[in-house]
């Protein structure tokens, strides 16, 4: 019994020489000095400036529809036509009425410089006169109006109503996207929210259309939370500058936001793993060990970095690749830096 413990004793120790001896190879990098600025990302959705129904000002049936939905048309563009026969009618009847009055109200005229005419009847001739014109001049706008026109630029959403149907005057014959301009609605949390006033610039990113960002200017802030404790920001977008994104499409909205602080240290995201709920990192130490250090990490910084405001110095080396494997004391060789100009090691 002796014998087998002994034996057993000597082969663990050399067991634990030789995971001793292994040295690991990882990538470290020094803990850099955060920027003043990160950015903080949030989900958004892109929505059309305003939904507008189109109607008639008068009442008749529609001769014809000169759109389509989803035809895009200028401001002023002439989108249905209504049957004018009654409208004509009117005004030719109007004009009939001006013509005979306004003859007439010309003979009164006349006599009245002759001074042959009752001062009364004078009135009552130019009210009468006035009164018709303002009938003429209605009639015209009737028939004008006979004409439905796009009151701005956009995309036609829906069409209400077929040719030959009545409508009545108001009644909306079709709904219509204005594209003079395109919001983005975001939500962002209170501390966000708390801290507004250090925001430098929105942007936005929608990667299936482009890979480029585009800026965004700020419409207004919710003064109320959400259930969720979420306060709505809406941004405006110039849909001239970005013809392909559309109304209902999903945005990333990036916000630059400036540090509290200047002095926060940063790590790679790769630098951190978890154990029992806790923010750790592996800091390599001058002679060539690892050892597990707990940290508290801040906002995003940007570029795959992350803030840590306690754990941690500036210019400390910290393991950024290979960290799944390690143990505490663990010896560990530097992975040498990628030559710029020797991409890969060919050379």
């Amino acid at each position: 019994m002796l014998l087998l413990s002994l034996t057993l004793l000597v082969g663990c120790t050399t067991n634990n020489n030789k995971q001793n001896s292994i040295i690991r190879k990882v990538k470290i990098e020094p803990v850099q000095q955060a920027d003043s600025v990160s950015v903080r990302s949030f989900p958004g959705i892109l929505k059309e400036a305003a939904q507008i129904n189109v109607a008639f000002r008068v009442a008749g049936p529609i001769r014809k529809m000169m759109v389509n939905e989803g035809d895009f048309i200028q401001a002023g563009q002439v989108v249905a036509q209504m049957d004018t026969r009654d409208y004509e009618v009117q005004l030719a009847a109007a004009q009939a009425q001006y013509d005979q009055v306004k003859a007439e109200v010309n003979r009164v005229i006349e006599l009245h410089n002759r001074k042959s005419v009752a001062g009364k009847d004078y009135d009552k001739a130019v009210s009468g006169l006035k009164m018709v014109e303002i009938q003429l001049k209605h009639a015209k706008n009737q028939l004008h109006d006979t004409k439905l026109k796009a009151p701005v630029s956009g995309y036609i959403q829906k069409i209400n109503f077929l040719e030959n149907e009545m409508v009545d005057a108001g009644m909306p014959v079709i709904t219509m996207i204005n594209t003079g301009h395109y919001q983005v609605e975001v939500e962002i949390p209170v501390a966000l929210y708390a801290e507004r006033k250090g925001i430098i610039t929105f942007s936005g990113l929608q990667p299936t259309v482009s890979k480029e960002e585009f800026p965004l200017d700020l419409l207004s802030y919710s003064r109320k939370a959400s259930n969720n404790q979420l306060y709505k920001v809406q941004l405006r977008i110039n849909s001239a500058t970005q013809p392909k994104l559309a109304p209902g499409m999903d945005i990333q909205v990036n916000i630059l936001l400036k540090n509290n602080t200047r002095s926060m240290a940063s790590v790679s995201l790769n630098a951190l793993f978890y154990e029992n709920g806790k923010t750790y990192v592996w800091v390599y130490e001058s002679g060539g060990t690892v050892r597990k250090r707990e940290v508290v990490t801040g906002p995003l910084t940007g570029n795959g970095r992350i803030g840590i405001t306690h754990g941690v110095q500036i210019n400390e080396h910290v393991v950024i690749a290979g960290a799944s494997s390690l143990h505490e004391n663990d010896k560990v060789e530097p992975l040498a830096p990628v030559s710029e100009t020797n991409v890969g090691g060919l050379l």
